[in-house]
């Protein structure tokens, strides 16, 4: 990462995180196997300094450490789902409709938005004709969706700032 990055970053969290820890999450992102003392010697920090902030970003729930399969190497089709709920949509019918999306295990993101949709759903499946299928289903069980848009993902050059293959 080059100063400028840094500034950028540092500028982002207004000293909410310390350069060691825009350092730790910048090596995780890369290779969240990574031990303390690999990121120690990077950052040129103890490896005690590095798992006592690497604890502390996590125990905060600012850092969490999971896997994620590349959708794109693994041939599988996916799609962004926008929603937008009816204006007359309770809010009981809208949390039922986000923690049904949160079990359905073809979902792998959900975001809330302010603007013309308010919810992206992120599908997946093997093809787009299950995939398809699948969202149709979904969404056809919900009264609250008044509209949705389909967004068949072609390819991910960069995912979680990680720029892929």
């Amino acid at each position: 990462m080059d100063i400028e990055e840094l500034n950028f970053w540092k500028s982002i969290f207004r000293g909410i995180l310390s350069d060691i820890d825009i350092g730790i999450y910048f090596l995780l992102r890369e290779n969240g196997r990574m031990t303390d003392t690999e990121i120690a010697k990077r950052l040129g920090v103890s490896a005690t300094t590095i798992r006592r902030r690497r604890l502390a970003l996590q125990e905060k729930g600012y850092l969490q450490i999971l896997g994620i399969l590349i959708l794109q190497e693994l041939h599988m089709a996916y799609m962004d789902v926008l929603v937008k709920f009816n204006r007359n949509a309770s809010g009981d019918e809208i949390e039922r409709f986000i923690n049904d999306a949160k079990g359905n295990y073809r979902i792998f993101e959900i975001a809330e938005y302010a603007g013309k949709y308010d919810v992206l759903l992120r599908f997946f499946e093997r093809d787009m004709h299950f995939l398809t299928r699948s969202i149709h289903e979904f969404m056809s069980k919900h009264s609250c969706v008044a509209d949705y848009e389909l967004l068949p993902v072609t390819r991910s050059p960069k995912a979680f700032a990680k720029k892929l293959k």
